[in-house]
């Protein structure tokens, strides 16, 4: 059997090591045999399908790669617009939006990308075989409203219902198992835990919640009638009787075009000239010339997900989450760095760990401390922890459907003693330390620690509030106005003094040129960080803390030949050729754990 066992050793260490040699000898021969990046044509248009949706961070999976999941954000698709924009080559883009899982905050961002890349005198045109589906069909058509024309198939739909927001309350249910849930929230816009406490909607949390769904409409109509010139009233009617056929769509001006894929194409060609390549937009970002040397630099540092303390790097096969060591640390390394100007720090969290988030709004503190710029702009989410993460910049910025605030805490656990007793198990308890079993999962808080609890909870809720008066300058008579767990818009945030202007990356971008005294249209050098590493270097990271061999393995495989020709002209197509695909994965929102977190 030992024998057995040597032989099955040396065999897994072989496989592994093999696997790591046939990686390096590849990287080897593509480093060595890589040619010059080639000339792109004199005409071209860009393809965006956005089927795939877009996502807001900085993600570094090898497996993402294995899966043909390129992790493109919505930065990389706004600054590439910009670029294209000025670029004489570049005559239009040909955006595909069937299916396209895009949130509000989405399309307000490449809305204002798309309306950079058209001021340089570029056409835009969309495509859809419906507008209904999966995803967001309102934050959709947003962003199809801001093209110079929407072409959508004969045979599919207009689904502008409006915005629906659904929510379970479990609370019976825990009740008939025999499990207690014990919970403080402050106060009572904070309403998470809700649906664990209560039957239904409280009166604040639905004041709160329609407040936001009425906001996030006007936003849409307001822009969608501007865009498509029809006046609000008719625009309200026609999604009151929504989903419309598509003769209704068009014959209301919602709709330009009713036609398929191929005479969407045909059309393309038409406008731009038969001597037009398509090419996918990734890939004409891939062919651009770095800034100049002279640039000055920028930082770019995100925080995306739930907010944890976390370690220095996810694992290979890890979700996306705000790990504030990772964070904390690249955001000193550009507060030491002597050649980055300014940080801006890419917030799109709803929240998490209390003190992670405390952490992280020490480190923004520090760097502006060692004389650098720091500008916040949020995403989808700046709520809670997420908030707490960005009010301490010089300045932040928000879209105007970006969720942001939710100042408050809640915290607390579930008692399942009456459960177990339903099943016929009996738990003992032997303990030292009158508190010492506050967090048990089976008996409920006793009054003494419920009171130490409830302690916790206020102190939290007053440095939270505190904190926020000192970063935004709101007098401490005026905290209790805009916390409370209230959820404010972008739009309402900056009304109350949570925000300082409306817009995406490009709005951080321009407020970091005005606060280092450079022009509106100097060029800036935007660094990433922390950098995404190498295969090699995530595989050697691996071995030196202990990873398992299919860990290995997979940070190995994730090298794809870094050859310019097959990156970028194997994307080139003429106009007559079947539109490529722009793929990019979607984010995955999570919920905080069921803890103390702001």
């Amino acid at each position: 059997m030992r024998l057995i066992g040597r032989i099955c050793l040396w065999f897994f260490a072989v496989v592994g090591f093999g696997t790591i040699l046939t990686a390096a000898i590849g990287i080897g021969v593509a480093v060595f045999f890589v040619k010059p990046t080639p000339e792109l044509p004199e005409r071209l248009v860009l393809k965006l399908d956005l089927k795939g949706g877009v996502s807001d961070g900085n993600v570094d999976r090898p497996w993402d790669e294995l899966l043909d999941r390129k992790s493109v954000t919505l930065r990389d698709i706004v600054a590439t617009l910009q670029r294209a924009g000025q670029d004489d080559r570049v005559a239009g883009v040909a955006v595909h939006l069937s299916d396209a899982p895009l949130g509000l905050v989405a399309a307000q961002e490449l809305r204002q990308g798309l309306a950079d890349f058209r001021a340089g005198g570029k056409f835009a045109m969309g495509f859809a075989a419906s507008f209904d589906g999966p995803g967001n069909v309102m934050s959709r058509y947003l962003l199809a409203s801001s093209l110079d024309s929407i072409w959508m198939q004969p045979s599919g739909t207009l689904a502008l219902t409006g915005i629906a927001l659904e929510m379970p309350f479990i609370k019976d249910a825990l009740d008939s198992l025999g499990v207690e849930a014990e919970f403080e929230q402050r106060h009572e816009y904070k309403s998470a835990v809700e649906l664990f406490t209560r039957s239904g909607l409280s009166q604040p949390a639905r004041q709160s919640l329609e407040k936001v769904v009425r906001t996030w409409m006007r936003q849409i109509l307001e822009n969608v009638a501007n865009d498509r010139k029809i006046p609000q009233e008719q625009l309200r009617a026609l999604v009151d009787r929504a989903p419309l056929l598509s003769a209704d769509a068009h014959d209301n001006g919602l709709i330009d075009v009713l036609g398929y894929k191929d005479g969407f194409e045909a059309a393309v060609k038409a406008r731009a000239g038969d001597d037009a390549y398509f090419i996918n937009l990734d890939a004409y970002a891939a062919s651009l010339a770095p800034p100049p040397e002279s640039a000055a630099n920028v930082a770019l540092i995100y925080g995306v997900g739930p907010i944890e303390s976390g370690r220095d790097e996810n694992d290979v096969f890890s979700d996306q989450s705000f790990s504030a060591a990772a964070f904390n640390h690249a955001l000193a390394r550009a507060a030491a760095d002597p050649e980055i100007s300014a940080i801006i720090l890419r917030i799109d969290s709803p929240g998490g760990s209390y003190i992670a988030s405390d952490s992280v709004r020490r480190a923004v503190l520090q760097a502006r401390e060692q004389g650098k710029v720091v500008i916040a702009s949020m995403g989808a989410f700046a709520a809670s922890g997420g908030y707490f993460a960005a009010m301490a910049a010089d300045k932040v910025v928000a879209q105007p459907g970006t969720l942001t605030g939710s100042i408050g805490v809640f915290g607390g656990k579930f008692a399942t003693e009456a459960l177990w007793k339903k099943l016929g198990i009996n738990w003992a308890q032997v303990t030292s330390g009158a508190n010492a079993g506050m967090w048990s999962g089976i008996r409920p808080f006793s009054p003494e620690a419920a009171a130490r609890h409830r302690a916790i909870i206020d102190t939290i809720y007053t440095d939270f509030t505190e904190k926020v008066a000192a970063d935004r300058n709101i007098p401490a008579e005026r905290i209790d106005a805009v916390a409370r767990g209230r959820v404010w818009t972008g739009e309402d945030a900056i009304d109350v003094g949570l925000v300082d202007a409306l817009g995406g990356l490009s709005t951080a971008l321009d407020l970091a040129r005005e606060a280092l005294n450079l022009p509106k249209d100097a060029v800036l050098a935007v660094t990433v960080l922390p950098e995404k590493r190498s295969p090699l270097d995530r595989a050697l990271a691996l071995l030196e803390r202990g990873g398992s061999i299919s860990e290995v393995t997979a940070a190995m495989a994730g090298y794809v030949q870094a050859d310019p020709y097959s990156a970028i002209l194997g994307k080139l197509e003429p106009v007559t050729g079947e539109l490529g695909v722009f793929r990019a994965p979607v984010g995955v929102l999570q919920l905080p754990a069921f803890r103390i977190a702001p």
